[in-house]
C-alpha cells in the first residue's frame, strides 16, 4: 500500500466538505427531515482483505443496494446501501403509502433514485470544487449480501491495482431513524486528483 495517511487524511476532509455541502441537503430534503452524518476514516484496502471493511451486521443481512460508476475525469464507484427492512421503509417514506406487492417495483425504483440523486449531488459538489468534468452510470440495484455487492464493485475497477481507496458515509435522519450508508471507492492513482 503507497498512499500516504496525510493524502488519506486530506481525502477525508474534502470528500466530507462536498457531502455537506451538496448531499445532506439533498438526503435532507427528500426526507423531510434534519440529516446527520459521519464520514468514517478514509482507508486504502488491499483487494485481497476486503473483511476489514464487512461489519457483523452487514455480512449476516441482506443488503437494498444502489451502485453508480462515475467517469470522466474522475473515476469512482458509488455504492449506497442499507438493510432491506429499512429500505422498505425509506421507499414507503418517499412514496407516502405503504408499500403493498403491486407497488414492490415502485418501491424498487424510487430506491434507485435516491441513489441516483445522493451520487449526482456528490459528483456536482466535485465539479463545482475541482471543475472536473464527471458522469455517472444508470443506476444499478440489487439486494444481496454485503460481501457480494462489494465484490462486484471492486470487479468493476479491472485489477489496476492490488488496493482500492474506500470511505464510508453513514447518513441518519433524525426524525425516521433511517440509515443509508454510501461507499466511496477509488483506484489509489485518482486520489491525488481530490487532494485540493
Amino acid at each position: 500500500m503507497s498512499t500516504r495517511n496525510n493524502d488519506l487524511q486530506k481525502l477525508n476532509s474534502t470528500l466530507d466538505s462536498f457531502i455537506v455541502y451538496k448531499t445532506i441537503p439533498s438526503l435532507s430534503s427528500l426526507l423531510e427531515e434534519p440529516v446527520t452524518h459521519i464520514l468514517r476514516k478514509t482507508r486504502e484496502i488491499p483487494i485481497m482483505n476486503l473483511d476489514v471493511i464487512i461489519q457483523d451486521l452487514e455480512e449476516t443481512n441482506a443488503m437494498s443496494a444502489v451502485y453508480i460508476k462515475c467517469v470522466g475525469d474522475i473515476h469512482m464507484g458509488v455504492l449506497l446501501y442499507l438493510p432491506e427492512h429499512e429500505s422498505k421503509i425509506l421507499a414507503e417514506k418517499l412514496l407516502g403509502k405503504p408499500i403493498s406487492e403491486e407497488f414492490v417495483g415502485l418501491a424498487t425504483s424510487s430506491i434507485s433514485e435516491i441513489g441516483n440523486i445522493l451520487t449526482a449531488s456528490l459528483i456536482n459538489a466535485i465539479s463545482i470544487g475541482t471543475g472536473y468534468k464527471i458522469c455517472s452510470s444508470v443506476p444499478g440495484y440489487a439486494i444481496e449480501f454485503f460481501r457480494t455487492l462489494l465484490e462486484a464493485v471492486v470487479s468493476d475497477f479491472e485489477n489496476k491495482s492490488d488496493s482500492l481507496i474506500m470511505s464510508t458515509v453513514e447518513l441518519h435522519g433524525i426524525n425516521s431513524g433511517l440509515h443509508v450508508q454510501i461507499l466511496l471507492i477509488q483506484d489509489p492513482s485518482e486520489i491525488k486528483k481530490l487532494l485540493i
